[in-house]
């Protein structure tokens, strides 16, 4: 199992906080949380988050988070700095609309990792490496939690596209060009579910699936990291800037 300080959501936070984006004690609002983000947010050395979730018996309530509705945050628009997600968009049953929440609460960044819609990706799902529908979370739970917006229904894995976010953003916000900073990658890792399909179609041992996975993790982000199954992106409210086209009455009248 990966160290939660040594995942790409812990990468990507040092990142921001090295170069000022993020402040270690700015106001940070952790959507879809639990003990990892928990531990990734202490690792970072972030001082001044909230954790929440979209489930009430979510392992939030182990450190202090609460359930919300992601489609409805009971937050004020810009009541805090950053608004941060691991893998939860695609639990929801309108992710547009749930990172449309994270988008309007944040004054300065949306940070979100999530899984793309690669052609890679497609190829894998269509041979039954990964799925369509995510089940061992709900299989985990009884069938009573793990699923869509926190219910015992498996979830359609909602996989994004750098166009997809684009288009989002500019329908959010319109009147501004808001840059997008996106990054892919291959996270093999053999704890992930498509990785353990793999291993046992390949009748593989543990250590040489360990093995291999590490060695074509990194091949494949060395040829071909833009198709990547991971996909983060920042979202920079802080850098937006009005569109030209966006006149004062006084302009439109000359």
């Amino acid at each position: 199992m990966t160290e939660p300080g040594a995942t790409t959501f812990a990468h990507l936070l040092r990142g921001h906080l090295e170069s000022g984006t993020i402040g270690r004690d700015d106001s940070v609002l952790v959507q879809f949380a639990g003990i990892f983000d928990e531990q990734v947010c202490a690792a970072v050395g972030l001082r001044n988050c909230e954790f929440v979730n979209i489930a009430p018996d979510s392992p939030s309530s182990d450190i202090g988070g609460t359930a919300v509705d992601a489609h409805k945050m009971p937050y004020a628009s810009g009541s805090y700095d950053h608004v941060i997600g691991h893998s939860g968009l695609h639990h929801c049953s309108r992710p547009h609309e749930a990172l449309h929440e994270m988008y309007r609460i944040a004054s300065k960044t949306v940070l979100f990792v999530e899984n793309q819609d690669s052609v890679a990706m497609r190829w894998a799902t269509r041979a039954g490496v990964v799925s369509w529908h995510e089940l061992p979370a709900v299989e985990a739970a009884d069938f009573e939690s793990g699923g869509v917006d926190g219910t015992g229904v498996p979830n359609f894995v909602y996989r994004w596209t750098r166009r997809d976010l684009q288009k989002a953003v500019a329908s959010f916000d319109p009147a501004y060009d808001v840059p997008i900073e996106i990054h892919t990658e291959w996270n093999l890792g053999r704890e992930r579910i498509a990785s353990r399909v793999l291993q046992q179609r390949l009748g593989m041992s543990d250590e040489k699936a360990t093995r291999l996975f590490e060695r074509g993790q990194k091949v494949l982000n060395a040829v071909a990291g833009r198709q990547g199954n991971i996909f983060a992106a920042t979202i920079r409210k802080d850098l937006a800037r009005l569109h030209p086209w966006m006149a004062t009455p006084t302009e439109m009248r000359r």
